[in-house]
């Protein structure tokens, strides 16, 4: 069994844009502490971008997107990493083959708009629905702003609470390469209202215009930023209270420092993103920049500074992100990565630590600590009982969690646990349905689950596993539920 790594694959230059890098780079930063990885892309990418930590290997232009699967295939086993992909090159057919040679894939989206072959769609729009898509029956969806991509600094930001008093600092940022210029008139337009007395704009490596540095030249309110860190970026949005950007990662970022932003787009996969938060009331609407002038950013900035409804849109961005994603983006990645093996001797004490777990013994029908010699007993007699499928959750040689089977006349009840370190990752779902598919294949009789009725995250749990209400049950004098899944009810 391989410890898995990530080769993590995306594309940005002045043509294209900085975003798709960006993106990767803020999952990099989610997954680096656990997984080792290389992040790869081509030649013609502004490479300078690239964090100068990264292992980093780079495709030829020379090889084309069709080609692709196979050139990672002989750089990266298939059976030794997970591939992570961001851009619009990325089609099924590409998502296809790269399953057909045997990776697991990831696919971060934003269109909705091609057939999806891989083994999970990110897609951090806030109203995005799994309806949206067509796919593969393997496919799992991570869909809203639970699983935005951003920069741990930015999360640990968006559980904690802003207010804001006043207008009269302003961040500006139109992307990597900022292809209108709309940077330029927006700072014009900032410079002819007098409310302003620091204006903060970050531009990207990719940014290749001249005109904002000779105006910054001229304004000593101006300060110019470039290829800033993502510490830089929390200290200079802090010091902000208006903002101006389009709908794309960027924005996320914002509505996580909390402050009113006046937001639209200019290319098509920011249209979505701007649709959503305009109608939760989350930004001010600034509709299409693509030919903003000058004078159109007045106007627009002038409603905000008017406005009486800056607090309604700070809680909406409270709402919005809650600073979770990186626990979630972990429990994707562990899912794809999720083995079982038969429990034997050598389970014997963690399973023992587990099973005294105090959320583990309070949602037991047996609450009180559990003894050494007690466990030690049950447990080998356990894990050798034809009548019991005792399996152990593996995620990179790691053990963390238990799925047990007890199998009866007519039935099987089953039992779950998952390690504390591992809580808050939705990993459940998938320990419940990979464990049902190794039950099926040897036996056909119903799975039951008894829960206590206080037990809602469990009862959630097996829900989304696809088991179904059977019936109330006391047990033990204790209100119950039972769930039940059948064989047909399994996706194989």
């Amino acid at each position: 069994m391989f410890k898995k790594k990530i080769v993590f694959r995306a594309d940005g230059n002045s043509s294209s844009g900085l975003g798709h890098l960006y993106r990767l780079f803020a999952l990099v930063e989610m997954y680096k502490e656990y997984y080792e990885f290389v992040f790869v892309t081509k030649e013609s990418s502004t490479l300078k971008v690239i964090p100068k930590d990264y292992p980093i290997l780079l495709i030829p232009n020379s090889i084309k997107i069709e080609d692709e699967p196979n050139w990672l295939s002989d750089n990266f086993k298939p059976s030794e990493y997970i591939i992570i992909v961001d851009g619009y090159q990325f089609v099924s057919n590409y998502q296809k083959t790269i399953k057909k040679t045997g990776y697991k894939l990831m696919y971060i989206d934003d269109l909705t708009a091609e057939y999806m072959y891989a083994d999970i769609v990110v897609n951090h729009s806030p109203s995005t629905k799994k309806s949206n898509y067509k796919s593969e029956n393997h496919t799992k969806f991570a869909l809203g702003t639970s699983y935005a991509i951003l920069r741990p600094l930015f999360l640990k930001a968006a559980s904690q609470i802003r207010k804001i008093d006043k207008i009269d600092t302003a961040f500006v940022c139109f992307g990597g390469s900022d292809k209108f210029n709309l940077s330029l008139f927006a700072i014009q337009a900032l410079l002819d209202i007098k409310d302003f007395k620091k204006i903060f704009v970050v531009l990207g490596a990719a940014y290749q215009h001249k005109e904002l540095f000779e105006l910054a030249g001229q304004h000593s309110i101006i300060r110019i930023i470039k290829n800033a860190s993502e510490k830089e970026m929390v200290d200079i949005m802090q010091q902000c209270n208006f903002a101006i950007a389009p709908a794309s990662t960027i924005l996320f970022e914002l509505c996580c420092i909390k402050m009113p932003v006046l937001s639209g787009y200019y290319v098509t996969n920011q249209k979505n993103i701007y649709n959503q938060l305009s109608e939760i009331n989350a930004i001010y609407k600034g509709g299409n920049f693509k030919n903003y002038t000058k004078l159109e950013f007045i106007k627009k900035i002038l409603d905000v500074l008017n406005s009486k409804t800056i607090s309604k849109q700070i809680e909406q961005q409270q709402l919005l992100f809650k600073g979770k994603s990186k626990n979630y983006f972990l429990g994707l990645l562990n899912s794809l990565n999720l083995n079982f093996v038969k429990a034997n001797k050598t389970h014997l004490t963690q399973v023992f630590n587990w099973s005294n777990d105090a959320l583990v013994r309070k949602n037991s029908y047996q609450n009180e600590f559990i003894l050494l010699d007690k466990h030690t007993k049950w447990f080998n007699q356990k894990i050798k009982n034809k009548n019991t499928l005792f399996l152990i959750a593996i995620i990179n040689k790691n053990p963390i969690g238990i799925v047990r089977f007890e199998i009866k006349k007519n039935n099987a009840v089953i039992g779950v646990l998952i390690d504390e370190k591992f809580r808050g990752q939705r990993l459940g779902i998938p320990m419940l349905t990979e464990a049902a598919k190794i039950y099926f294949n040897t036996y056909k009789n119903p799975i039951f689950a008894y829960i206590k009725n206080s037990n809602l995250a469990s009862i959630k749990s097996f829900k989304n596993a696809g088991y179904h209400f059977y019936k109330y049950e006391t047990v033990q004098s204790i209100k119950s539920v039972v769930y039940k899944l059948e064989t047909k009810d399994v996706l194989r």
